[in-house]
C-alpha cells in the first residue's frame, strides 16, 4: 500500500492506495500548515492522522511502500527534512523501518494537486482556499512559485482575504460608508448575532482565528450569486489579484504559456462566481491557456498516494 496526505492550513487529508491504484482508506483531520499552527502542533496532528488511516486498515496484511506528504507551509529543505523525520520516527514506532522498507516523500502541495489531476507533476497550479499560492513545474524538474506569502504578507484570491474583506465590508454598510448589503443579514444569522455591532466582540476573542475568517469567504460568494454589489465587486477583485499573481508566474518561463493550468482549492471548487472571474482574466492575458478544472478528479491526497507509488517504482530518494 501507499499513503498520500495532503497538509494545510485548516485540513489535511488523507488517502491510502493499493499497488492497483485502489482507494482503501481515507480520512480528515486539523490543520498541519506550520505556519497556521505551532510546528509541534503540525506534527502531533500528522502523526494523529496517520494513526488514525492506519487504524482504518489494520485487518489488511500488507506492507507501506511508500509515504508522500504533500505539505503546505513546508517550503525549505530544513522544513521537509524535520517533516520526513517525525514521520520516519513515527513508522518505527510502528515497528515498520520506514527508512528501508518504506521511504518518506516530502513534497509541495503543488505536485501532488497535479499529479491527482493530471497524471503527472509537470504544469502549472493554482491554489485558492484558506490561503493561496501558484506553481508551476517544468518538464525539467525546475520549480517556480509566486505568491503563497501567509495571510498577513499576501494570500490574494484566498478564502482568509474574501472573508476578511466581507467583514469589513459588513462594518463599512453598518457605519454608512457602503450602502446596505445582503452581507449584513447573512453574517448575523452565521454567527447569531442579534446586531452587527457585536461583531467586534466576536472576532476579537482570542478563539477567532485564520480559520473563522476564511470561513466567511462563502457567505461573500453566496451574497455575491444573489446579486450584492459589494460582495461581487470583492469577489471579482481578488479572483483578479489572483489572476495577476498567475500571469507573472506563466511569465517566468516559456513552457508555461502552453501548458495546463489546473485549479484546486475549496475556492476553484466551490465558488464558481470566483473561478469564471479568474478564468476570464487571466485570458486576457494568455489566450491559449488550457484551464484544467475536474469536479470528480482524485483529492490531492490521493495523488500523493499516486505520486508515492510512481517514485516508489523508479526507486526514487528521499
Amino acid at each position: 500500500m501507499y499513503v498520500g496526505v495532503d497538509g494545510g492550513g485548516t485540513n489535511t487529508d488523507a488517502a491510502i492506495i493499493s499497488d492497483s491504484g485502489e482507494i482503501l482508506a481515507r480520512l480528515s483531520g486539523g490543520p498541519t500548515n506550520p505556519h497556521s499552527v505551532s510546528t509541534e502542533q503540525a506534527i502531533s496532528e500528522l502523526q494523529r492522522v496517520l494513526e488514525q488511516l492506519f487504524n482504518l486498515i489494520s485487518e489488511l496484511s500488507t506492507n507501506c511502500e511508500g509515504i508522500c506528504l504533500g505539505m503546505s507551509g513546508v517550503d525549505t529543505i530544513q522544513e521537509r527534512q524535520l517533516i520526513a523525520e517525525a514521520v520516519n520516527n513515527y513508522m518505527k514506532s510502528r515497528n515498520q523501518q520506514a527508512s528501508e522498507g518504506c521511504p518518506v516523500w516530502v513534497v509541495s502541495e503543488g505536485e501532488i494537486a497535479l499529479m491527482a489531476s493530471l497524471g503527472h507533476t509537470h504544469g502549472v497550479l493554482c491554489i485558492s482556499g484558506t490561503g493561496s499560492i501558484v506553481y508551476g513545474f517544468t518538464r525539467e524538474g525546475e520549480r517556480y512559485r509566486s505568491g503563497g506569502w501567509g495571510h498577513l504578507l499576501g494570500d490574494e484570491g484566498s478564502g482568509y482575504r474574501i472573508g476578511q474583506r466581507a467583514l469589513q465590508v459588513v462594518m463599512q454598510s453598518y457605519d454608512g460608508v457602503l450602502p446596505p448589503t445582503r452581507l449584513t443579514p447573512l453574517l448575523l444569522k452565521n454567527l447569531s448575532l442579534r446586531d452587527i455591532s457585536e461583531l467586534k466582540t466576536r472576532v476579537y476573542q482570542t478563539d477567532w482565528g485564520k480559520t473563522e475568517t476564511a470561513s466567511i469567504a462563502r457567505l461573500a460568494i453566496e451574497a455575491a450569486e444573489l446579486g450584492d454589489e459589494a460582495a461581487r465587486a470583492l469577489i471579482i477583485d481578488e479572483a483578479s489579484q489572483l489572476a495577476d499573481t498567475a500571469k507573472a508566474l506563466i511569465a517566468r518561463h516559456p513552457e508555461f504559456a502552453s501548458t495546463p493550468v489546473v485549479l484546486s482549492g475549496s475556492l476553484f471548487r466551490y465558488a464558481v462566481f470566483f473561478r469564471n472571474t479568474f478564468i476570464h482574466k487571466l485570458s486576457e492575458y494568455y489566450e491559449e491557456l488550457d484551464f484544467v478544472y475536474h469536479e470528480d478528479a482524485p483529492a490531492p491526497a490521493v495523488g500523493a498516494a499516486q505520486l508515492a507509488r510512481k517514485r516508489r517504482s523508479l526507486n526514487e530518494s528521499f
